[in-house]
């Protein structure tokens, strides 16, 4: 017999001594070593942290094979969701066991409403997910009252669902007052003119005059005639 024939008889033995070998492995000894270990209750890791889970699945004598992930607004990020097997059921020590994750709960894309009427822009935001936040006005003189002109959070950032947006809607400035004349009037009889009128009143400055009686303006700013809008401050100056 040649010497290749010898090696290539020699090589059939040994792989054929292998898939037997690797057989009897898998078809006899693991079974035989499952199936000695004994029968126990799956314990529950639903709710635990993964790190928790793995440690108190590994005391018990189980394997986790794999760990998935997905979202969920209810469950914190990194907490088990749910297992398999599931809890309670009977199976042998050893067992694998497959587990899936929270990631918390899928922000979203806050769509950008400035520019939009107030109504538009309220509905893009309930389709999306959102809840309308406060709700507060300023003036602009080159907008269309009711427009929005700024939002929190801000747009294309992330928010979890159900966040409220905060809008700023435009409105029509006041039309602007002409300061009164107060001079020569009583301080009170000032104040309630200019406080009626919506400005704010303080007194700026006092004078020592014997012409007028104690608490009679004598100079204001700014002076009369000039455009003041709501809220303005109106300096007096009186006598003492």
């Amino acid at each position: 017999m040649s010497r290749w024939k010898r090696r290539a008889i020699i090589a059939a033995v040994v792989l054929g001594g292998g898939l037997v070998g690797g057989y009897l492995l898998d078809a006899v000894v693991l079974p035989a070593v499952v199936h000695s270990r004994p029968v126990v209750q799956m314990p529950s890791v639903v709710g635990l942290p993964l790190r928790q889970a793995i440690a108190e699945l590994t005391a018990r004598g189980f394997v986790v094979q794999e760990v998935r992930y997905e979202p969920n607004p209810t469950v914190p990020e990194q907490h088990v969701l749910r297992q398999v097997p599931y809890a309670g059921s009977l199976v042998r020590q050893g067992r694998r066991v497959y587990l899936t994750v929270s990631t918390g709960a899928q922000q979203s894309v806050v769509p950008n409403v400035i520019g939009l009427p107030l109504r538009q822009a309220q509905l893009q935001l309930l389709q999306q997910g959102f809840r309308m936040g406060e709700l507060l006005t300023e003036y602009h003189d080159s907008l269309p009252p009711g427009t929005v002109v700024w939002q929190n959070p801000a747009p294309s950032s992330r928010a979890l669902p159900g966040t409220a947006v905060t809008l700023v809607v435009s409105q029509q400035p006041l039309p602007a007052l002409s300061m009164p004349n107060v001079l020569f009037q009583s301080l009170e009889e000032a104040r309630a003119l200019l406080e009626q009128m919506g400005l704010r009143v303080v007194v700026a400055n006092t004078v020592s005059d014997p012409t007028f009686l104690p608490n009679t303006v004598v100079a204001q700013s700014p002076p009369e005639g000039t455009p003041v809008a709501p809220g303005t401050t109106v300096s007096l100056t009186v006598t003492r």
